[in-house]
C-alpha cells in the first residue's frame, strides 16, 4: 500500500475564505496536509500553493478582440524547508494518520475579486482560484502527486442599513402610491415580500396594474496590469469594459380587476417575489473596477394609456452569509463564460501521478 492525502483549511466552511478588507493587507490562512500512511515514510517535496488567474476579452467593441490572462495571486510555501529541523532536506512521518501544518499568505487580499462573482452574465471576463498540495517521497523513482481544490474567496460588505425601505408619492388631486420592502436579502433566500398601498384621487389616474421585480446591475471596467500585443493595449491599462443588467426574480403582477379607486388602500397589496438563486450574486462595491448592485423595480400602470407608467427603483443589498447547495453548484464555470475556460487553466496544476515502477522502491507497491 502507498499513501493518500488531502488538504484541510482552518476555515468555518471548507475551502471558503473570508477576505479581509484592510488596505494593502497580507492575509494568512492556516491548515494542514492530512496524510494516511501505511508505513513510516519520508518526503523530499511538500509544498502548498494558492493560484489565481483572471481572463478578459479586450477591445470588445472592435474587430481586434484578444483574450488575455493575468495572474491575480501566486503564493506558495515549502513545507520541507519549514519543518526540516535536522538538515536532511526531508520530512519524516510515522505510519497512520499524520498532519503537516502550514500557514500561507494571501497578498493584497483587499484587491482580489470574490469568487462567487464569476457568475456574471458576460462571456468577456472570468476568474478562479485554486489551492494545491504537492508531495514526493524521498526515493529515487518516487512519483509526484498533486491534490488541488477550487478555493472560494468571499469579501463581506456591510450594508448601510438592515431596515425596511419605503418609497412614496402623493400628488394632490391625482394619486397616492407607497411601497415598503426589506433592504437586505442573502444568498439562498428564495423570496422577498413587499407591500404596496395605492389610491386614485380622480378617475383620470385610475390604476390598471402594478408589478415588482428584482434587477441585478453589473458594471465592469477591468484594466490590465501589463502590456499585451493587441490594438490599444501596448501599455498597461487596456480595458475590458462591460455593463449589463438582468432580472434575478419573478415579475409579480397584480391587476386592478375591479377598477377600484381605493386599489390597495384598504387592503394593501402583497408581493411575493421569487428569487432566482442561480443568477443572484452578492453586492460588490469595493474594488473600483467591479460593481454589482441590485434594485427592486416597482412599476405602476394607469388605465389611461396617455399616462406614462410610474417606475420607481429601490436599492437592495445582497449579502453572502448563506451558501446553499443551489448557489454553491453555480460556482462552476457557466456556459456564458465557456470561451474563457482555457485561458484560466493554471500551468502545472493538472492532476498527475508520474510513476516509474521499480521493485526496489515503495512506489512499486500495489
Amino acid at each position: 500500500m502507498g499513501y493518500s492525502f488531502e488538504i484541510e483549511l482552518d476555515t468555518d466552511q471548507p475551502f471558503i475564505v473570508e477576505l479581509e478588507t484592510a488596505e494593502f493587507n497580507t492575509q494568512v490562512i492556516s491548515g494542514a496536509i492530512a496524510l494516511n500512511l501505511s508505513r513510516d515514510d519520508s518526503f523530499k517535496v511538500a509544498t502548498v500553493a494558492i493560484h489565481g488567474h483572471i481572463g478578459a476579452m479586450l477591445n470588445i467593441d472592435t474587430p481586434d478582440q484578444a483574450l488575455i490572462r493575468e495572474s491575480l495571486i501566486e503564493s506558495s510555501m515549502d513545507l520541507v524547508a519549514a519543518n526540516d529541523t535536522d538538515g536532511r532536506g526531508t520530512i519524516s512521518l510515522g505510519a497512520g494518520q499524520q498532519y503537516i501544518p502550514f500557514r500561507i499568505d494571501i497578498p493584497r487580499s483587499d484587491e482580489l475579486p470574490p469568487t462567487l462573482i464569476n457568475k456574471l452574465d458576460t462571456p468577456y471576463i472570468d476568474w478562479k482560484y485554486e489551492i494545491h498540495a504537492t508531495l514526493r517521497r524521498d526515493y529515487f523513482f518516487s512519483s509526484t502527486r498533486v491534490v488541488k481544490h477550487d478555493l472560494i474567496l468571499r469579501r463581506p460588505i456591510a450594508p448601510s442599513s438592515d431596515n425596511a425601505l419605503t418609497t412614496s408619492m402623493d400628488r394632490q388631486g391625482q394619486y397616492r402610491s407607497k411601497l415598503t420592502v426589506p433592504g437586505r436579502l442573502v444568498l439562498g433566500q428564495d423570496r422577498v415580500l413587499a407591500q404596496a398601498e395605492l389610491k386614485a384621487r380622480s378617475k383620470e389616474y385610475m390604476f390598471k396594474e402594478v408589478n415588482c421585480a428584482i434587477v441585478q446591475i453589473e458594471d465592469i471596467d477591468y484594466k490590465t496590469r501589463q502590456g499585451h500585443p493587441v490594438a490599444n493595449a501596448g501599455v498597461p491599462g487596456a480595458s475590458c469594459k462591460v455593463s449589463s443588467s438582468r432580472l434575478v426574480s419573478s415579475i409579480v403582477v397584480v391587476s386592478n380587476d375591479e377598477s377600484d379607486m381605493d386599489f390597495g388602500r384598504f387592503t394593501p397589496i402583497d408581493f411575493d417575489i421569487r428569487v432566482d438563486n442561480d443568477q443572484l450574486i452578492p453586492t460588490e462595491q469595493g474594488l473600483g473596477w467591479l460593481n454589482v448592485s441590485h434594485v427592486l423595480r416597482y412599476t405602476v400602470h394607469f388605465m389611461d394609456v396617455n399616462q406614462p407608467a410610474l417606475i420607481t427603483e429601490l436599492p437592495l443589498f445582497v449579502g453572502n452569509e448563506v451558501i446553499s447547495k443551489t448557489c454553491c453548484a453555480a460556482i462552476k464555470p457557466q456556459p456564458s463564460s465557456a470561451r474563457l475556460v482555457d485561458s484560466l487553466k493554471i500551468d502545472g496544476t493538472e492532476d498527475h501521478h508520474l510513476c516509474h515502477e521499480r521493485d526496489s522502491t515503495p512506489e512499486a507497491e500495489p
